[in-house]
Formats: structure tokens, C-alpha cells, sequence
């Protein structure tokens, strides 16, 4: 058996994983489905508190107030 110096094994490594890339096909997908969120979807409001019977909700979010700015 011959000696083979790391250089040369390197270039029969890489010889070889050039040609098992070539080798792989590419296919195309078919999968023609919506990227996202599905575009006939309606947007459905939360219900108010006096909606509901019964329920104690939490209260609604404030508008977040800027700091002093002076």
C-alpha cells in the first residue's frame, strides 16, 4: 500500500465531494400553497366585557405615554 501524503489526500477528498454534488438533482416543489397567513382569513374583534355574562375581563391596554421630553 503507498504512502499518501495529506496534501494529496486532500485533493482526492475534495475531487470526490465535487462529484457527489454534482451528482444531486434538484427538484423543483410543487407545493403551491400561501406563504403566511391565509389570505381569505377575517379578523375576528375581542369581545367586550359587557358582551359576556358573567365574565370580569381584564382592562383594556392604555396607550404607552412618552417620558418627559424636556
Amino acid at each position: 500500500m503507498s504512502e499518501k501524503t495529506v496534501r494529496q489526500l486532500e485533493k482526492e477528498l475534495a475531487k470526490a465531494r465535487r462529484i457527489q454534488r454534482s451528482e444531486h438533482k434538484i427538484t423543483q416543489s410543487r407545493n403551491l400553497d400561501y406563504i403566511g397567513a391565509d389570505p381569505k382569513t377575517v379578523k375576528k374583534e375581542k369581545p367586550n366585557m359587557s358582551d359576556i355574562p358573567d365574565y370580569i375581563g381584564l382592562p383594556k391596554k392604555q396607550k404607552k405615554r412618552t417620558e418627559n421630553k424636556w
